[in-house]
């Protein structure tokens, strides 16, 4: 793989009254759904709502769930606002599949209707929630100089501190992220950085990983061109095919909850402090 970019793969389908031409023009929602990479089981889901002229939506929106070919509509009772790079809002939600195929997500505001379809695999391209991490070598401060192992130009060395298969041996948890800040095609790289630095200065009890996805990152900022990038050997073991991806793992080495694309740092902590977490 030569590239490594964020796609966010949506099926838009606005709802409009047949009632009139009128109404059908005052119906002008969109509905988003940024997460891509949904698999059997429990999934975080990130889903965003635009108005007609593209500006976020937060107030008066119900959300709700269907297997497409199926009536039953799930209505989602537990759904948050997050606030997404750069000065956006999102819906962050937890939703258990049962079954594989085409899902549709439905939000209504008032006599607005918007639909997005997505597609739920059998499996992640990815680690899944449940998954025992296996003991890797990721590039840490032990073995190189901090310049050479990530684009942040302003790198916190305690983000460096170990490799993946040195962390899995401390017994304890570990944020485990991938991402490019200084090659970033999505914009959420860098701002996902200060996230996690925010949890490094805040607790002791968190190992956390940051892996850049570029192992040549110099020679791809100096030629401008990401198809000579060569990516870490950790990025291809997990089948890291978009950007951020963070994994929260427990100190038995087990994954917990996974993040694609940006997460800020309260959520991580609110899952750190579930009762089930270890």
């Amino acid at each position: 793989m030569k590239k490594i970019f964020f796609i966010t793969i949506i099926i838009i389908i606005f709802g409009c009254s047949n009632e009139s031409a009128k109404n059908q023009s005052q119906n002008l929602l969109s509905l988003f759904v940024i997460t891509e990479d949904l698999e059997l089981g429990n999934n975080r889901v990130v889903l965003s709502v635009l108005d007609e002229q593209g500006q976020t939506l937060t107030e008066n929106l119900r959300f709700s769930l269907k297997k497409l070919g199926s009536n039953k509509i799930t209505k989602i009772e537990e759904i948050n606002t997050s606030s997404w790079p750069p000065k956006r809002n999102v819906f962050v939600t937890n939703i258990n599949f049962e079954e594989t195929g085409y899902w549709e997500f439905i939000v209504n505001r008032d006599k607005e209707t918007a639909k997005a379809a997505v597609n739920v695999l059998e499996n992640s391209s990815t680690l899944s929630i449940g998954d025992t991490v296996e003991p890797i070598i990721t590039p840490s401060i032990n073995d190189f100089e901090i310049s050479k192992i990530t684009t942040d130009i302003d790198a916190d060395k305690n983000l460096y501190q170990y490799s993946l298969d040195e962390a899995l041996k401390q017994n304890k948890p570990i944020l485990l992220s991938f991402s490019t800040p200084g090659l970033c095609v999505t914009g959420a790289c860098a701002p996902q950085m200060e996230e996690l630095k925010k949890i490094s200065n805040s607790t002791n009890d968190v190992i956390i990983i940051h892996v850049e996805i570029w192992k040549n990152f110099d020679e791809v900022m100096k030629k401008g061109d990401l198809s000579v990038g060569v990516l870490n050997d950790s990025v291809q073991k997990f089948n890291i095919k978009t950007e951020p991806w963070t994994f929260l793992i427990n100190s038995k080495g087990i994954v917990k909850n996974r993040y694609q694309g940006f997460v800020e740092s309260k959520e991580i902590k609110i899952d750190l402090g579930k009762s089930d977490f270890n």
